[in-house]
């Protein structure tokens, strides 16, 4: 016999609480809930109505957080600065619970050091984010949110650079904005309001070896994100048709997009490029079979472009660290290199335009650039910022194709030197 699933059963209750509100609304002539801004700011409900709306908002979350799933749970609750996340964080929760038995308040107060009262207050808040259970009073056991955190080492720093580092630098954004309402500079942030400094967000990180750390650790889980993948660099453009080309990955830290690609097309042969003590550490984790074609070079890429006459100079999620002021930089100090016909690509987001996407979407697009902005008064562009952006480095640059594919978070901007040699 055939059970129904949770997440059948959840939208069957949906369905009928949902009709059940309606009818009610229709039957007393009463306008439907909207966003318009004539819309009723509260309705006067009778009890059986009112607990019908009640258990249509348990089942929404509930199958809202089911639908999630638990990673993308623990993504929701690190942009959302919760209380409970960072309590689990903050004292490696995680890892002190058994994924098999579970733990007591006790036990784990006995392992943290905190009284058990306050331990237990603050786990049972974010018990109602699906952040562990309390299996019977007084016990706790994991979740599959949890049991992730547990599981995937790199998810916990990733979530903690959303709370201890993204979620400040937004609180503090719009004073940054009051504050230098015409800056471009990377100094005039959130972030360094939030962190009291005069220095830009990287800067300030160098001098905080454990932050940076945890930058790095969320930058690699970053990195196997669903629509992160370099698998989609791959796909968005026919790189066969290089032949034996040069491609140059300016900042490309370790190389791993150029490691793929070099897998797939043995033709090409690639420089990665990036500050010396990154090419220092990549130099001796390049894997043999590529080490003939894929070699490194230390280069700042605010200064002159060494490598001439490649084929590509390729950016994967640079420019939405960096303003117009230094990305104009960037593309200025390519110049002396580029042959005619040089392609030059970011692997970037090019934002749609406004009002076509749903609102869902929108808000992935939204939630990048405030955080770019938040972070270092950067930000994320759409085609028309991208055009501009390069007609003020040089009229020469041109816009050939944006690539988007589906599911991917990143698309790829081709952009064509159509200077002379």
């Amino acid at each position: 016999m055939t059970t129904t699933s949770r997440i059948v059963a959840l939208a069957k209750e949906i369905e009928a609480n949902t009709i059940k509100l309606d009818e009610y609304l229709e039957k007393n002539d009463l306008p439907r809930p909207s966003f318009d801004a004539d819309a009723p700011l509260m309705y006067q409900l009778p009890p059986d109505i009112a607990a019908a709306q009640e258990a249509l908002n348990a089942a929404l979350d509930e199958l809202w957080w089911l639908n999630q799933g638990p990673i993308q749970t623990i993504v929701a609750k690190s942009f959302a600065t919760s209380v409970g996340l960072r309590t689990i964080l903050r004292y490696n929760l995680q890892s002190l619970v058994p994924l098999d038995t579970g733990a007591t308040f006790q036990e784990l107060a006995d392992k943290t050091g905190l009284p058990v009262k306050k331990l237990t207050r603050l786990l049972r808040h974010g018990m109602t984010d699906h952040l562990f259970r309390e299996s019977e009073p007084g016990f706790v056991k994991h979740t599959a949110a949890t049991k992730a955190l547990a599981v995937i080492p790199l998810l916990a720093p990733w979530s903690l650079m959303g709370m201890s580092e993204v979620g400040p630098a937004k609180m503090h954004m719009v004073d940054a904005v009051a504050k230098w309402p015409e800056s471009e500079e990377l100094e005039h942030a959130g972030f360094c309001l939030a962190n009291n400094t005069s220095k830009q967000m990287f800067d300030f990180f160098e001098e905080n070896p454990e932050r940076m750390n945890r930058f790095k650790d969320a930058m690699s889980f970053l990195q196997t994100f669903p629509g992160l993948q370099t698998s989609y660099v791959l796909e968005a453009f026919d790189w066969a048709a290089l032949g034996k080309g040069l491609i140059v990955d300016v900042g490309g830290s370790h190389g791993l997009v150029s490691q793929d690609i070099a897998r797939q097309f043995p033709s090409l042969t690639f420089i990665v490029q990036d500050l010396p003590n990154v090419i220092e550490d990549a130099k001796s984790k390049v894997p043999a079979e590529l080490a003939d074609r894929v070699s490194f070079m230390a280069h700042d890429m605010f200064t002159e472009q060494p490598v001439h006459g490649a084929e590509v100079y390729y950016f994967r999620w640079i420019f939405h660290d960096w303003s117009d002021k230094y990305c104009i930089r960037i593309l200025r100090s390519l110049i002396p290199a580029l042959k005619p016909g040089a392609r030059i690509m970011f692997s970037e987001r090019c934002l749609e335009p406004p009002c076509t996407l749903p609102l869902r979407q929108e808000r992935w697009n939204r939630d990048s650039d405030i955080t770019m902005f938040a972070m270092s008064n950067s930000q994320e562009r759409d085609q028309d910022d991208w055009e501009k952006l390069l007609r003020a480095a040089d009229p020469r640059f041109t816009l050939d194709e944006v690539k988007r594919l589906p599911d991917a978070k990143l698309d790829l901007i081709i952009t064509r030197w159509e200077g002379s040699a």
